[in-house]
C-alpha cells in the first residue's frame, strides 16, 4: 500500500505532463493553415483599398477580349461600387463595352437608335427602365449609369427576359404583319411579359406564329439595314417565350434547369452577336457569378433531390468559352460578412460563411480586399475548396477550373436605391 501512494502522486504528473503536451500540440496545430481553404486563402493578394486591384486584374487579362464580372448575390452594394470602378478604369485603359445582364437588346438597340422608337414612349427611354432596377437604381452604379446615359461608356443589353421596351413589342410589327389579330396579340404579350400563368397552350401556339411569321419576313429583307438587328430581336421574345413555358418554380429543379438552358444561351449568343457585328471590340460583362461560371460541372451543388445538379448545367461563361477558347476571364466576387439584399425590398439578411468556407478563412485573417488570380497559381486548377461564391451557400469544388478569378471583400452592404 505504502508503494502504491507513492507511486500515485508520479502518475498523475505523467498525466498533467501528457495533457500540456497535447493542448501545445493542438494550439500549435490550431495556428498551422492545414485545410485547403486556409491554404488558398493565404495566396490571396491582401489588398487595403479595392482600387489597388485595378493593375492586378488588367495585367491578369492579357488582352482576353472577354470579361466576365460577377456577383454573389443581386443586392450586393459593395460589389456593385467596385464593379463599377472597375469597368470604369478597364475601360479607361483598353475600351470596353459594358455588355449587361437584365437589359434586352431590343432595349439596347432603341437606346443607342440602331433601331427606330417607333411606337415606344421616347420620352422615358432611360438606363433606368431598360436595365434591370435592382442595377439602375442602385445608388453603387449611378455613376456608370451616368456614363452609359451620357454615352461616355458603349454598352450593349443581352438579356432575353424582357424589359422596357417589350411592352410594344407587338405594336412594333403590327404594320408587317396585318392579318392578325393585334388586341389578341397585345393582351398574350403583356400576359408574357408579366409571366401571368392564365396563358393558354393556344394563346402560346398563336403567338408563337407571330413570331416565326416575323422573323421569315425579316429573313427575306436581305437589303434592310435592320434586318440582321430585327432577327436578334425576334430570336430573343422566342426565347423568353420558350422560357415562360417552362415555368418560374425554384422548387422545381427541372423547370430552372429548362430556363437556364434556354436563358444562358441566348444571351452567349446575344454577346457573339455583338462581337461579330463589331469585331475590333472587347467586352466586360455584368453578371452573377453563376451564370459566369466556366464550368459549373466542377462545383457540387449538394442539395437532394439532385446534388449532382450542375453537372447537366451549361452556362453563360462556358458557352462563352466553347466559342472564344481563351478569350474569356471570369471573375467571381465574394463576402466574409456584412449584408445584402434587394433594394425594391425591406428584407435583409447577414453574411455567415460556413466554417469550413475560404470566406471565412479569408475572414479570419482579417483581410479588408483579396484577388486571386488563378492563373499565376496553377497547383490550384485540381484543388477542391468550400466557398459560399454561389448565392452565399457553401459548396465544394474545383474553383479554379469555374472561374479565373476570386475578388473577396471583407464587408459586404446591401445596395441603396437612388433617390429622385
Amino acid at each position: 500500500m505504502k508503494h502504491s501512494k507513492r507511486v500515485l502522486p508520479f502518475i498523475k504528473l505523467v498525466h498533467l505532463v501528457i495533457f500540456g503536451v497535447m493542448c501545445i500540440a493542438f494550439i500549435s496545430c490550431a495556428k498551422t493553415k492545414n485545410t485547403p481553404e486556409q491554404k488558398i486563402a493565404g495566396t490571396f493578394s491582401r489588398l487595403n483599398d479595392y482600387t489597388d486591384s485595378f493593375e492586378l486584374i488588367n495585367n491578369s487579362l492579357n488582352d482576353k477580349r472577354i470579361v466576365i464580372l460577377g456577383e454573389c448575390g443581386h443586392g450586393d452594394g459593395r460589389t456593385f461600387e467596385i464593379k463599377s470602378e472597375i469597368v470604369r478604369y478597364l475601360d479607361s485603359v483598353g475600351d470596353y463595352t459594358l455588355v449587361l445582364e437584365g437589359m434586352n437588346p431590343f432595349d439596347g438597340l432603341v437606346l443607342q437608335d440602331e433601331l427606330p422608337f417607333s411606337l415606344t414612349d421616347s420620352a422615358n427611354m432611360s438606363i433606368y427602365y431598360s436595365w434591370c432596377s435592382m442595377w439602375s437604381m442602385s445608388k453603387e452604379t449611378s455613376e456608370i449609369v451616368k456614363d452609359m446615359q451620357n454615352g461616355d461608356l458603349d454598352y450593349w443589353g443581352m438579356d432575353c427576359q424582357p424589359y422596357y421596351c417589350n411592352l410594344w413589342f407587338v405594336d412594333y410589327y403590327k404594320d408587317i404583319l396585318p392579318n392578325y389579330d393585334w388586341d389578341r396579340l397585345s393582351k398574350i404579350n403583356h400576359s408574357i411579359f408579366a409571366n401571368d400563368s392564365v396563358i393558354t397552350e393556344n394563346d402560346y401556339a398563336y403567338y408563337d406564329d407571330f413570331l416565326i411569321s416575323i422573323k421569315n419576313y425579316w429573313d427575306n429583307q436581305k437589303s434592310s439595314e435592320y434586318s440582321d438587328k430585327h432577327n436578334l430581336v425576334i430570336n430573343n421574345a422566342i426565347a423568353y417565350s420558350n422560357q415562360t413555358k417552362c415555368g418560374f418554380s425554384i422548387s422545381d429543379n427541372d423547370c430552372v434547369k429548362c430556363i437556364n438552358e434556354i436563358r444562358d444561351k441566348q444571351m452567349a449568343d446575344n454577346v457573339v452577336w455583338y462581337l461579330n457585328h463589331n469585331p475590333e471590340k472587347k467586352v466586360i460583362i455584368w453578371t452573377a457569378n453563376f451564370h459566369g461560371a466556366k464550368d459549373i460541372s466542377q462545383i457540387r451543388y449538394g442539395k437532394e433531390p439532385n446534388p449532382n445538379l450542375y453537372n447537366e448545367y451549361t452556362l453563360l461563361g462556358e458557352y462563352l468559352e466553347r466559342m472564344f477558347p481563351e478569350q474569356v476571364y471570369s471573375v467571381a466576387f465574394t463576402s466574409g460578412s456584412g449584408g445584402t439584399g434587394m433594394i425594391y425590398s425591406d428584407e435583409s439578411y447577414s453574411i455567415t460563411p460556413d466554417t469550413s468556407s475560404v470566406e471565412f478563412a479569408l475572414l479570419q485573417d482579417g483581410i479588408e480586399y483579396g484577388y486571386i488570380d488563378f492563373g499565376s497559381n496553377p497547383k490550384l486548377e485540381d484543388a477542391p475548396f468550400h466557398s459560399i461564391l454561389l448565392g452565399y451557400n457553401d459548396k465544394v469544388g474545383k474553383w479554379a477550373k469555374s472561374f479565373d478569378a476570386i475578388f473577396y471583400v471583407k464587408k459586404q452592404h446591401k445596395a441603396h436605391e437612388i433617390e429622385w
